[in-house]
């Protein structure tokens, strides 16, 4: 028995402003879809017997229409093909009110496919295997529900399929503020196979249960995480990662700018990128221990059109530890909009995950405005 699992495609976000030419297409939407649509090549490809997606197949609860056209599409290969799908519903896709109803609920009507979206857990059973499918909820809480359910005794395989962080010695969470938590200690030993929704690294929590994690990279957060799918054979217990060829996100080497002038800042960030091939990446340059008087005469403008060539190139101009309090106490002249909201959003007391995501929602937009 051979299963494959895949989670997280998050369909339909999108990022930055670059637009994809032939379609109009935002271009990191674009690279979401293309990445699915690999994961389900892929999939038809090595033809298992069942396929779990464990969340967040889409971005957010109302997907737009595109999303919605481009998963049905995709979904409708799985099943025509003949290969039995069960797919939950994660935090990004679950409503909060019951009565607003699932957009998973389009998915009903074709061959083969197993939408679970209700709170608890559904049994989806396909020959000797049992899929044990608990969707995200806040309302039974996923660890009540988690510690309430054990495999089948009538099914020679079972497995729990779960859109949760999980909480033990290790921590796997993605600090968003209605995600799930279920204790480690709640897997219990009996299922042939644990498939884990929600954090985006394909990481072994424990013997026989992984997270695939996600098929795209969604943030400089994810930097260096290999994409894929996970294939399982559940007799002998091989477990096979198939990676995914997606775009590149790299931070460049970071410029200490401790005693440089505006101008020498510059000259070192020209060296820097240039060293670097970032063409049609997604790109972050960190430059820190800027003094005061080199942060306000520095032509931030002049280094982003350096990186012009990335299809989005972040930059962070950290101000040095001992200027700062200089610039707030003698200088009245506001920074940049992008550095101000840099400095705003560090302040905060949130977890940095979330500072992080913050930031690079935010900054693409106030520096465009900047331009």
């Amino acid at each position: 028995m051979r299963l494959v699992h895949i989670s997280d495609t998050h369909l339909g976000f999108s990022a930055y402003s670059r637009i994809e030419p032939h379609d109009g297409v935002n271009q990191r939407e674009q690279d979401v879809y293309e990445a699915f649509q690999q994961a389900i090549d892929k999939t038809i490809a090595l033809r298992p017997d069942i396929v779990v997606h464990a969340g967040d197949l889409f971005d957010n609860v109302r997907p737009q229409n595109r999303a919605i056209d481009f998963a049905l599409r995709q979904l409708l290969r799985l099943s025509q093909a003949g290969i039995e799908t069960v797919l939950i519903s994660g935090n990004h896709s679950t409503p909060r009110m019951r009565e607003t109803g699932s957009i998973f609920r389009i998915f009903e009507h074709l061959g083969h496919i197993h939408p679970v979206h209700g709170p608890g857990c559904e049994r989806v059973v396909h020959d000797d295997l049992t899929i044990h499918a608990v969707p995200h909820s806040a309302s039974p809480p996923l660890a009540e529900v988690v510690g309430s359910i054990s495999p089948s005794k009538e099914s020679r395989w079972n497995v729990l399929l779960l859109h949760a962080g999980i909480l033990g010695s290790n921590t796997y969470k993605m600090d968003e503020f209605n995600e799930q938590t279920v204790p480690v200690d709640a897997l219990s030993d009996g299922w042939d196979y644990i498939a884990l929704g929600h954090y985006h690294e394909h990481k072994r929590v424990r013997d026989k249960a992984y997270y695939s994690g996600s098929t795209e990279r969604f943030g400089f957060g994810e930097i260096g995480q290999k994409k894929g799918i996970v294939e399982v054979d559940l007799e002998s217990g091989k477990h096979s990662f198939h990676e995914l060829k997606i775009r590149e996100i790299i931070d460049l080497p970071a410029l200490d700018a401790t005693g440089l002038a505006s101008s020498e800042i510059l000259k070192e960030a020209r060296t820097t990128i240039s060293a670097t091939a970032i063409e049609d990446r997604i790109a972050r340059l960190i430059i820190s221990n800027v003094s005061a008087e080199a942060y306000r005469s520095l032509d931030s403008s002049g280094i982003r059109r350096l990186g012009s060539s990335a299809l989005h190139f972040e930059l962070r101009i950290d101000s040095a530890e001992t200027d700062r309090s200089a610039v707030s106490t003698s200088d009245t002249q506001i920074g940049l909009l992008a550095e101000e909201f840099r400095k705003y959003v560090a302040a905060l007391d949130m977890p940095d995950s979330k500072k992080s995501r913050l930031m690079e929602m935010g900054v693409p937009y106030l520096e465009k405005v900047q331009e």
